[in-house]
């Protein structure tokens, strides 16, 4: 479902910056000008994870509006940081694949300038809550938009995995790999390894087999609603979990990771310009 939004009297807005681009720099100049002329607040935050100082983590809560110039990882930096406040975040494609940022960077003043007009809609995309445990106790905690994906660390080895859905078996896996992903992760890694293209505001999880030793071990979609659990089985084997391709969790075997529909949901802005289809068709060249 899409949310029309109204005019809420716009004070501040953050300005996410790809970290090292000169490109995202150039192209966020031109919105701050704007912002200044308007004379609405910003401040500017680059996509690490070390990037943000106090004074700036004080700011997110304050948010009208969140504004991403780069690709979609930088879209996917955004989410964690501002879906906690609930911020809308506008995303601005500065010339990757980008499923996920709907804006060109020539429409960058278009965009914010709809948004101030009430002319725009919210796009809310499901999020991931991933929980990684050891001998039973919490590991670590995170929560991400596109996917969690289990790896080997090192060297390219085939890996076993046990999946469950609560106290529901699903099945074992040997694969190189494991996605869990949203929705919207769907057009990202998950697409990759053969997985299907869901439309993005369902409320579904995808489990994606990366290059699996079975040809019988083909994805899964299943309701949103399901609570997975990944147990890893390779032995004394390097394994990593990855969210969302930027927080890398070290595993043993052994350790659990479990992975659930979050309260948590990112607010994508959207103007009606194009649809997910329209961005499907283009990035991936459909013809007909």
């Amino acid at each position: 479902m899409l949310h029309c939004g109204g005019d809420r009297g716009v004070k501040l807005v953050g300005i996410v910056l790809k970290e090292r681009s000169d490109r995202a720099q150039q192209a966020s100049a031109i919105l701050i000008d704007y912002l200044k002329s308007k004379q609405i607040d910003y401040f500017v935050v680059y996509s690490r994870e070390d990037g943000m100082d106090q004074a700036v983590k004080e700011k997110i809560p304050l948010c009208d509006l969140s504004v991403a110039f780069g690709g979609d990882g930088t879209l996917l930096f955004a989410a964690r940081v501002f879906s906690t406040y609930g911020v809308p975040i506008a995303g601005i494609n500065l010339g990757g694949l980008g499923f996920i940022t709907e804006f060109r960077e020539e429409e960058v003043l278009d965009c914010v300038e709809c948004f101030l007009q009430g002319e725009h809609r919210y796009e809310p995309r499901m999020m991931l809550d991933v929980r990684i445990r050891r001998k039973g106790r919490m590991l670590h905690e995170t929560t991400g938009l596109n996917d969690l994906v289990v790896t080997s660390g090192g060297i390219s080895r085939l890996l076993e995995f046990e999946v469950s859905s609560g106290r529901r078996f699903i099945g074992s896996y040997r694969a190189d790999g494991i996605i869990i992903a949203t929705p919207t992760g769907s057009t990202g890694y998950s697409l990759a390894a053969g997985g299907p293209i869901v439309e993005p505001t369902m409320n579904a999880l995808i489990i994606c087999p990366i290059c699996p030793h079975s040809l019988g071990a083909r994805p899964l979609v299943l309701p949103g609603e399901e609570e997975l659990s990944v147990r890893v089985l390779s032995q004394q084997r390097a394994v990593t979990a990855t969210i969302d391709g930027q927080i890398a969790i070290g595993l043993t075997d052994g350790d659990e990771v479990q992975v659930s529909k979050s309260d948590r949901v990112t607010k994508l802005v959207s103007v009606e310009k194009r649809s997910f289809f329209d961005i499907v068709r283009e990035k991936l060249a459909w013809k007909g």
